[in-house]
């Protein structure tokens, strides 16, 4: 198997390996948690004893026995009474109550025990995913409990299947009953989005461009924003209730933004570039235009403009998925299918949640949030893929990164000695004319006896002899300039000073291999000849002449040593 084929393998075996773990350690906390599931021990659900009349605007009223009232447009009542039992005794008891864009009054045997505290002039506050908690007396059983609801929105509704009533001490629990491994997940996975937002975002102003996690990290942390406040847990995190019933209006219609932006970023065609940003940049102002209108004195919430705001949210997500498809034109993107796939099949999750909502909401005028199992899946789905997509395109990048600087390396490295070779010594002489340094000590060495080591005692010798000379030319003239492998026996050093300073490294690295020579590592004289030349501004020339007229007093040097019997 050759190097690149191996290579290959391992970058596909990576992402595999990250993704399985990843699945591993969900699979394990969802088990985890499917054994300590947090219940309320005891509650009573209100459904069944439910009897409910609809008092609608044209003066018609319609009786419900099982309280499903289904849907009112605004201004219109419900009158809900519940009948509750005579054998029922939970102690410091409550009623629970989730309710959708309404306000309510409570009553016991006809005499108020709770009213909802309206404010036309804020009437902003009573919009969104409320639950209500309101005591209840200790003589609450065999009595009858009357909810009137009112609607301050047009079409609002409630899962009457919730309502309940429960110890006080246990109404929390009702918020996450037997959803603890959704809780538990969400939150986890809010604050891993947030950490990662925190760290692109980072990335992205030290590096001046946009990382490709911090899309997909802000898109994480909008859509699991989204579902914990549709499923009312925001309430046990932050407590104000009117931000938790408001917050998964905000988040779900601004995710698609960060979504766009990912897949602008991924996309290599200049025209959907252009429209994927036209698009995003129409999405942008008629979100800003619906939140300025919902934050307004207007009394128009978002759940009045559902029908105009899922319609631009779809053109955009299916611009989206078709910009995925046919705007990529580089084919060296080999995880794009991920997300190709992983979008369109949560498209068509999305598409028929969309039906279904307007469907019951607008045809059928009954209670729509009956499950989030297709919006959950969907959001599962394409959460997984935009994941997975990172991780398999940062590990390839990743990858790329280390191949390169291992051939950057290799390109500029001696793999003998592990110092800098020529190449390197050319790229610094490059480096030191455009920087302008005028002065400088060029320093040529050349190893003494290689060809016998060569020769008498083995190349390996030889190679040994090389090495230790390198190792004692990079300790001695490192920190003061550079230094590297000229060829064969042959080295340069550059000294960034007076010539005295080089005079003296020239001196202690003579000292170095008189210490290797009297140690007897070798079996033969250990010794190099060296030559200088120092250039100033007054005398300049060219780095490249220096290491010839270096080499040109080296060799007389050598000459010398050689006369000598050195």
């Amino acid at each position: 198997m050759s190097d690149a084929t191996k290579i290959h393998k391992d970058k596909n075996k990576l992402p595999q390996t990250i993704g399985l773990s990843f699945a591993l350690f969900l699979i394990t906390m969802i088990i985890g948690f499917y054994f300590n599931d947090i219940k309320a021990p005891d509650y009573l659900g209100l459904q069944p004893f439910m009897k409910s009349e609809a008092h609608f605007k044209d003066g018609s009223v319609k009786y419900f026995e099982d309280g499903n009232f289904g849907t009112l447009t605004k201004n219109e009542r419900v009158i809900i009474d519940i009948d509750i039992p005579d054998e029922v005794s939970i102690p410091s008891a409550e009623l629970y109550i989730p309710l959708y864009n309404s306000v309510i009054n409570v009553y016991l045997d006809g005499e108020l025990i709770y009213e909802d505290e309206f404010l036309k002039d804020d009437i902003s506050r009573h919009y969104g995913n409320y639950i209500y908690e309101i005591p209840l007396p200790d003589d609450y059983a065999g009595r009858t409990i009357t909810l009137d609801i009112k609607s301050i929105v047009s079409l609002p509704f409630t899962d009457l299947k919730k309502a309940v009533i429960v110890s006080s001490r246990d109404g929390w629990k009702r918020i996450i009953n037997g959803e603890s491994v959704i809780f538990t997940l969400s939150i986890a996975l809010m604050i891993m989005a947030f950490i990662c937002v925190f760290y692109f975002t980072i990335r992205s102003i030290s590096e001046r461009k946009i990382q490709l996690g911090l899309p997909i990290a802000l898109f994480e942390l909008l859509i699991n924003a989204w579902f914990l406040g549709s499923m009312h847990m925001f309430y046990l995190i932050i407590g104000n209730v009117e931000l938790c019933s408001k917050a998964e209006y905000y988040c779900l219609y601004l995710a698609p933004l960060p979504l766009a932006l990912f897949i602008y970023t991924v996309i290599d065609i200049p025209a959907f570039k252009k429209l994927i940003f036209v698009s995003n940049c129409i999405y942008l102002i008629f979100y800003l235009i619906t939140t300025a209108i919902e934050l307004s004195p207007a009394h128009i919430n978002y759940s009045d403009m559902l029908p105009s705001m899922h319609l631009l949210a779809g053109v955009l997500i299916f611009m989206l998925v078709i910009t995925l498809f046919f705007g990529i034109k580089n084919k060296s993107n080999s995880y794009v299918y991920i997300l190709r796939f992983g979008v369109l099949i949560s498209m068509v999750c999305g598409i028929f949640e969309l039906l279904r909502f307007n469907i019951t909401r607008y045809v059928l005028k009954g209670s729509w949030i009956s499950t989030h199992g297709v919006s959950s899946l969907a959001i599962l789905i394409i959460a997984f893929s935009l994941v997975i997509y990172l991780i398999s395109f940062s590990t390839d990048e990743y990858t790329s990164k280390i191949e390169k600087e291992q051939l950057m390396f290799l390109a500029y490295n001696d793999a003998l000695t592990d110092m800098p070779n020529r190449a390197s010594c050319y790229k610094r002489i490059d480096e030191m004319e455009e920087q302008g340094i005028k002065e400088y000590t060029m320093v040529f060495i050349d190893v003494n006896n290689l060809k016998t080591a060569n020769d008498v005692y083995g190349h390996e010798t030889g190679d040994a002899l090389l090495k230790m000379t390198a190792k004692n030319i990079k300790a001695v003239f490192s920190e003061n300039g550079f230094c590297s492998r000229w060829g064969g026996d042959e080295f340069v050093a550059c000294v960034f000073d007076k010539e005295a300073k080089a005079k003296a490294l020239i001196e202690e690295f003579n000292e170095r291999l008189a210490k290797e020579d009297a140690a007897g590592t070798f079996p033969f004289k250990v010794s190099a000849a060296c030559g200088h030349k120092y250039i100033s501004e007054s005398n300049y020339i060219s780095p490249i002449e220096a290491i010839r007229q270096a080499d040109a007093i080296m060799y007389e040097n050598k000459k010398i040593m050689k006369a000598s019997a050195v």
